[in-house]
């Protein structure tokens, strides 16, 4: 337990919220000269050997099972299944912005955090190893205080297992809508380079880049997939939530990658799909446009 009271300006990672709410979306505009074309990344999905699924995978779903918990002013952090490849966070409503901080010894991600509203998902997904998590209290701006914190000791069940739960950028549930629509078009498939072969076409096709909503876009925008299937628009960070949340309810493990886009250095987010032993690039937004997977420069995953 971190009992110890800490203060941290979270300048970087509310900065690079900032960075992100401006650059993903003037990034993924610029594809609009560019109808979207699946060829490439068929392609490259074609390139890696087929796994055959013999039966439908059940739905892998976080649970707050109870056995590992830890509480403390107003928190309680489950971390009963981080072989699974991800902690609960709960915490009491506040008026003051809340953040989760998880972190490693090589890299810490900040996450927007819901108080009153049952559980938060959050992967972890930076391998095996140490982790610290801290729910931070806003004192002012971008000054965060500790409000409560641990340190849990992570062996992942494997290396591909964060990517086939729900988290907060990723989540759906057994009512979603995507998730209805994945099993809907991979009915009666059993290939999964071919399942996700349907998928980035189906999205490619289905979705429409959401220029208003680039040019609005507010500090803390989170996807939401099912909104997104039913609109058929949305920004970069849509488009990738939604495929992602359709692979991994089929099973099969799905990154979603923010970072930079060269030679433009702009803000964007795209997809890696894990067949048959490697991670596959897959970008349904840019894709069609001049850019290859060696102009992407991933900063962060989930």
């Amino acid at each position: 337990m971190i009992q110890a009271s800490v203060a941290e300006r979270l300048q970087k990672g509310i900065a690079w919220l900032l960075f992100f709410g401006f650059f993903c979306l003037t990034a993924c505009a610029a594809s609009d000269s560019a109808a979207p074309d699946a060829a490439e990344t068929e392609s490259a999905v074609a390139q890696s050997s087929t796994a055959a699924q013999e039966e439908t995978k059940p739905l892998l779903l976080p649970e707050a099972s109870g056995t590992v918990v830890f509480t403390g002013a107003g928190v309680t952090i489950d971390a009963s299944h981080t072989d699974q490849g991800y902690v609960m966070i709960q915490c009491v409503a506040s008026d003051k912005r809340l953040k989760a901080r998880i972190a490693t010894s090589a890299q810490t991600y900040y996450y927007d955090l819901p108080g009153g509203e049952g559980y938060s998902v959050f992967p972890l997904q930076m391998g095996d190893g140490s982790y610290t998590v801290r729910v931070m209290e806003q004192v002012e701006d971008d000054l965060y205080a500790l409000r409560y914190g641990v340190e849990i000791d992570v062996t992942l069940a494997s290396e591909t297992i964060p990517f086939l739960y729900p988290s907060q950028y990723v989540w759906y549930d057994a009512d979603s809508a995507t998730v209805q629509k994945a099993r809907e078009l991979a009915h009666g498939m059993t290939d999964q380079t071919e399942i996700a072969k349907a998928f980035y076409k189906f999205v490619v096709k289905h979705m429409t880049y959401d220029n208003e909503l680039a040019r609005t876009v507010e500090t803390g925008y989170l996807p939401n997939a099912d909104a997104s299937l039913a609109s058929g628009t949305g920004i970069c960070f849509d488009y990738a939530a939604l495929l992602a949340v359709m692979l991994r309810s089929e099973g099969i493990p799905t990154r979603m990658l923010i970072g930079t886009v060269t030679p433009e250095n702009l803000y964007h987010s795209w997809n890696s799909v894990y067949l048959e032993g490697k991670w596959v690039w897959m970008d349904p937004t840019l894709d069609g446009s001049r850019h290859k997977e060696n102009d992407y420069i991933t900063e962060r995953i989930y």
